[in-house]
């Protein structure tokens, strides 16, 4: 791996020695889908419509960074654990990636006119958060606390009572999260402007809220009970942390790009140096 990184660096400097700045605008179209903490997804219902546009400056035929809005509904329907459990949320993600590309690609060059790329970044999501503790299920009403830890009545029962009163209750937030963005693709031109491509992108949130399922396994313990034997005070126990969770993204499309700068000026011999 070591050595993939500093192959990869050698190129993108030699490359930049005869690097012609362009730029170019694209839209995006697709379907984004879900994996995380629920099992048995219906895979058919869980692709959604998505959608989005991109801004990329490209350094040279290598190398370019890539500013991208993508909006659309995320959700899908399965169950966590034993009991069915759905969700459906419109997302909003704003990301900047790095792209590289394994052959020099120029729009508008009949010699360098496809590529196979990478593209790896930071990204933003904005999305609502809602719970509902009073999902029914046939045996049990109370079937997820508002912050989202799993507890029967018989858990419930064993809570300290400002612990209890503040599970009950329904919740909604708008939620600002990150995630890394990364993946891969093909694109080609179909033009002396414009260019078309497939890629894929997984991304990684840094919250475990997306599906509603937020640390779904975490569970309170009693540490002191009161003089007449009702638990007084204790602490919750986690399993997900800002680093460690389980909730993904992915999202699978194509685009159409229009190259709509050239640079500072044309140079002739632009695709035969690069």
């Amino acid at each position: 791996m070591k050595r993939f990184f500093i192959i990869v660096c050698i190129i993108l400097i030699f490359s930049s020695v005869s690097a012609q700045e362009t730029a170019d605008i694209g839209i995006w179209g697709g379907v984004g889908s879900y994996f995380g903490d629920m099992t048995q997804i219906d895979q058919v219902s869980s692709l959604n419509p998505n959608v989005g546009a991109f801004f990329r400056y490209n350094f040279n035929s290598r190398l370019s960074l890539r500013t991208s809005l993508m909006v659309g509904t995320i959700g899908a329907t399965g169950y966590y654990e034993a009991d069915p459990w759905e969700f459906d949320k419109f997302m909003t993600d704003v990301s900047v990636m790095g792209e590289f590309n394994f052959f020099r690609y120029i729009i508008g060059s009949k010699r360098h006119s496809m590529t196979t790329y990478l593209m790896g970044g930071l990204g933003t999501s904005l999305y609502n958060y809602t719970y509902d503790w009073l999902q029914q299920r046939p045996t049990d009403v109370i079937r997820l606390s508002p912050m989202l830890y799993y507890l029967n009545n018989g858990h419930l029962s064993a809570l300290p009572l400002d612990i209890r009163a503040e599970l009950l209750i329904n919740k909604e937030e708008s939620v600002i999260g990150l995630n890394v963005p990364i993946g891969f693709g093909f694109k080609f031109n179909i033009g002396e402007r414009m260019g078309v491509g497939v890629e894929a992108i997984l991304r990684k949130y840094f919250n475990d809220k997306v599906d509603d399922l937020d640390d779904p396994r975490k569970y309170f313990v009693v540490t002191s009970y009161d003089d007449g034997g009702l638990p007084e005070s204790g602490t919750w126990q986690s399993y997900n942390t800002f680093l460690h969770n389980n909730d993904f993204t992915f999202h699978l499309g194509i685009h159409l790009t229009y190259r709509f700068y050239r640079g500072d000026q044309e140079c002739p011999v632009y695709e035969n140096i690069n």
